[in-house]
């Protein structure tokens, strides 16, 4: 292991803070007007709107659908066949 004497740290604290000023002028992490626009639209989770309802539908239909086959199942919902 290498040893790092009090003149190494100092030298690599100025580097970088010599290399967050260069990031600075150079205006890297600011954020993109374009980006700020993109943000400002409504989505949860990634999805527009209508990506999100058929998410809610499809999972509205399993539930029904499996709330249904457990209720045949357990035979507490009979089935009226003539």
């Amino acid at each position: 292991m290498i040893a790092l004497e009090q003149n190494d740290l100092n030298t690599m604290a100025d580097e970088n803070l010599a290399s967050l000023k260069k990031e600075v002028e150079y205006g890297i992490g600011t954020p993109d007007p374009d980006d700020i626009i993109e943000s400002a639209t409504r989505r949860f989770w990634g999805m527009t709107s209508g990506q999100r309802f058929l998410l809610a539908l499809m999972v509205f239909l399993n539930v029904a659908v499996l709330g249904l086959f457990f209720l045949l199942a357990s035979g507490r919902l009979d089935v009226p066949i003539p």
